[in-house]
This record gives structure tokens, C-alpha cells and sequence, in this order.
């Protein structure tokens, strides 16, 4: 039975997911993007598991759902975490971060193809198929811009952010479907994942050498980035994947590229020039045409 309250939640993870790339890069820029995004991840991970145990749940209930869920989709998620906050930070600068967070967002049409095959919904093949082309092309306008003049510039140390920000669309959107198909009814194990990513990525960060400076603002960042975007968001995503309208949330994150886009270049001071824009464009049409592909998911 969908809730309503459930959907309330997955619309406000969505809204606070929309100022990820904007603080994460800013943030990155001071603290160096590993040191970053660890400490952010085990703030907002004490943060959940705080909550989760003030709500009366405990680790080791946790650790007793689902193995498919537990393992299958944890691993998903710090696949996530680390392709997505390695790929802000290698990012040569705030105009290629924001290519890297609008390439992050295809998860949104990559979410909706996936689930013909993850959650064995019916879909009008034609439809998905153009759908996915859009998207396909929304994300060859955003990489390339002019042509002639990026594909010049290509190394592969200018690709790596990329590909890695493409690839954790693509993680996430393989999550959100699974989260859905193995995850508790009532629950989740979100606190465990943020903490196990935290961890992954304070790891990889004693292989590579990074410059941290740590003042009020990045403080102030910080703080936001754990509390909203990562303790918030992610436990309120579950939630609303789970018991919401499942159909409403995924219309809703077809937008948040749009929003996302806009945010950072607000916070940064950034103009995003016409490629960026017409690449969000094509992503969200895509997301549209594939959403009206789309049957009932199987029991609804």
C-alpha cells in the first residue's frame, strides 16, 4: 500500500540531494576530496545510527535482514559513495564538476530502463528505447560541448572524472531498484552502508596524498553535507522507495538534475554554458519518455 507519508520522504531526500554536488566540490576544494567525503560519511553515518537507535533499532537487527539486501546493495552503495565523491574531486575545475554532476544524474532514466529487468515491469520497448537514446544523447552534449575542442583536449586523466561520475549513475540506479526489490518493509540498514563507505574511502585516502586545510566555512559545509544530503536523504530515499508511490518519486528525480545543476552553479558563481543546459534538457525528456514506457510494477 502506498504511503503518503513515505512518498513525503523520498521528495525530501530528493530536495536535499540537489546541493550534493555544489557542497561536496566546495568542500573538496579545502579539506581535499577523499579526506572530505570520509568524514562526511562518518558524521552522517554516527548521525543515522543515532537515529535508527532513539527510534529503538538496533545494529544488530541490521545486520540480521536480508543477505541480498545487506551485502548486495551495501556493496552498491560504497561502490557509489567512491565513485562519486573520487570523481568530484578529480575534476580540473568548478565547470567540469558541474559535467560530472549532471553525468552522476543519470541514474534518474537509467533507473527506469533497469527496472523492466530488476523489477519485472512491462514496458513498450519502442518508447524505452527512445528514451534512453535522449538520455544517451543529453549526456554526449554535456561531455563533449564543442566537439572539435574537447575531444582535443581528452587525456586520460581528463576522461577518469567521467567515466567515474557515469558510473556512479549507473550504480545508483542498479541500488534503487534492489533496495526496492530485497529491502525491509520497515527499516534499513542505510546507517551500516554510510559508515562501511566512510571507511572504504578513509582507506583508499592513505594512498593518495592530499592537501587539508579545515576553517569555519568548510566546517559549516561539512556539517550540512552529513546532516542533510547524507543522514537525511539517504534514510528518507529508502523510505520512500519502499512504502511510497514509487511512480510519483521517479517523475520527481527526473528533475533533480535541473535543480542540482542550478544550485551548484548558484553556490559556486558559475555560468553553465548551452551544452550543459541542453544535455539536462535531453536527460530529463529521456527520463520522461521512459517513465510513459512504462507498465505497473508487478503486485501494485
Amino acid at each position: 500500500m502506498k504511503s503518503a507519508r513515505a512518498t513525503a520522504q523520498g521528495l525530501g531526500a530528493l530536495a536535499l540531494w540537489a546541493s550534493t554536488v555544489a557542497l561536496s566540490r566546495s568542500l573538496a576544494e579545502t579539506m581535499g576530496a577523499l579526506t572530505a567525503a570520509a568524514a562526511a560519511l562518518a558524521l552522517g553515518g554516527a548521525l543515522c545510527l543515532a537515529f535508527a537507535r532513539a527510534r529503538g533499532e538496533s545494529v544488530l537487527a541490521m545486520l540480521r535482514l536480508d543477505r541480498r539486501y545487506l551485502v548486495g546493495c551495501g556493496a552498491l552503495f560504497v561502490g557509489y559513495m567512491a565513485c562519486l565523491y573520487a570523481a568530484i574531486g578529480l575534476a580540473p575545475d568548478r565547470s567540469t564538476a558541474l559535467v560530472v554532476g549532471l553525468l552522476n544524474y543519470l541514474w534518474p532514466p537509467l533507473m527506469v530502463v533497469l527496472s523492466v529487468p530488476l523489477l519485472h515491469r512491462q514496458a513498450r520497448r519502442s518508447m524505452l528505447g527512445l528514451g534512453g537514446a535522449l538520455a544517451v544523447a543529453g549526456t554526449a552534449a554535456a561531455v563533449l560541448g564543442d566537439p572539435a575542442q574537447r575531444l582535443d583536449s581528452l587525456t586520460v586523466r581528463s576522461a577518469a572524472p567521467l567515466v567515474l561520475a557515469a558510473a556512479a549513475g549507473v550504480l545508483w540506479a542498479v541500488y534503487s531498484n534492489l533496495a526496492r526489490r530485497f529491502g525491509p518493509s520497515r527499516g534499513d540498514a542505510v546507517p551500516l552502508f554510510l559508515c562501511a563507505s566512510a571507511l572504504a574511502i578513509a582507506l583508499l585516502r592513505l594512498f593518495v596524498p592530499e592537501r587539508t586545510d579545515f576553517n569555519l566555512r568548510a566546517a559549516a559545509e561539512l556539517a550540512a553535507l552529513a546532516v542533510g544530503p547524507m543522514a537525511a536523504a539517504y534514510s528518507l530515499w529508502e523510505r520512500g522507495l519502499r512504502n511510497g508511490d514509487h511512480a510519483l518519486l521517479g517523475l520527481a528525480s527526473y528533475f533533480v538534475p535541473v535543480v542540482s545543476l542550478l544550485v551548484a552553479a548558484a553556490y559556486w558563481r558559475v555560468v553553465p554554458g548551452a551544452h550543459l543546459a541542453a544535455g539536462c534538457t535531453l536527460i530529463v525528456l529521456g527520463a520522461l519518455v521512459s517513465r510513459r514506457s512504462l507498465g505497473a510494477l508487478p503486485g501494485s
